[in-house]
């Protein structure tokens, strides 16, 4: 199962694979910390989420 963290830039649409839900999480986190805005997990099944969508899954209770 692989997951995809996808945001879009002036050139394009970026796209980078992870093989794990936590993977994916985890770049998404990242990316947003340098600043990209709009970004989003491909979920296995080809849905699209937002981050803020995904992110409960990870929180702290």
């Amino acid at each position: 199962m692989t997951f995809s963290v996808q945001w879009t830039t002036s050139e394009g649409v970026v796209s980078m694979v992870r093989e794990t839900a936590l993977g994916a999480y985890l770049e998404a986190e990242r990316v947003t910390k340098l600043g990209v805005q709009n970004v989003r997990i491909g979920l296995p099944n080809g849905n699209l989420v937002e981050l803020a969508d995904f992110r409960y899954l990870f929180e702290q209770p």
